[in-house]
């Protein structure tokens, strides 16, 4: 009879460990292609995770508009799945980059960045243009 238990537990943790090994395999994240920009992670053709290779790529497409996010904050995750959401929905020409409140000291010095939910429209030679704290996808739309 233990034999028999010993062998089903072996199948049973078998067949799971191979569940999970494919489920792995298929989380890997799609290449990214000439058309989309570069980052760590592309939510949308419109919001996109900062990098700078992703910075001068929405630069050479038109305006781009970095919010400053912190992953602990309500509003933060509030706007970031409307933008997930509905980031199609922007002009064509207009990138929102995703800047980890945390984590990027240099650009929160830049651009005077004091509280997270804080958005910045800069230009082609990275000047601010534009920043506002707050808001909600349309307030975006009806500032970009």
């Amino acid at each position: 009879m233990k034999t028999k238990q010993l062998f089903i537990l072996a199948v049973v943790l078998i067949v799971m460990g191979t569940v999970v090994i494919v489920a792995l395999i298929r989380q890997q994240p799609a290449p990214v292609t000439d058309t989309q920009i570069a980052s760590d992670e592309v939510y949308s053709d419109h919001y996109v995770a900062y990098s700078e290779e992703a910075l001068a790529q929405a630069q050479e497409k038109g305006r781009a508009v970095l919010y400053f996010w912190a992953s602990w904050c309500p509003t933060c995750r509030v706007l970031d799945a409307e933008l997930k959401e509905r980031g199609d929905e922007l002009p064509d020409d207009v990138t929102i980059l995703q800047v980890n409140f945390d984590t990027e000291k240099d650009l929160k010095r830049r651009y005077g960045i004091t509280q997270q939910h804080t958005l910045v429209q800069i230009d082609n030679e990275g000047n601010e243009v534009t920043k506002w704290i707050g808001g909600n996808f349309d307030v975006i739309s009806g500032v970009v």
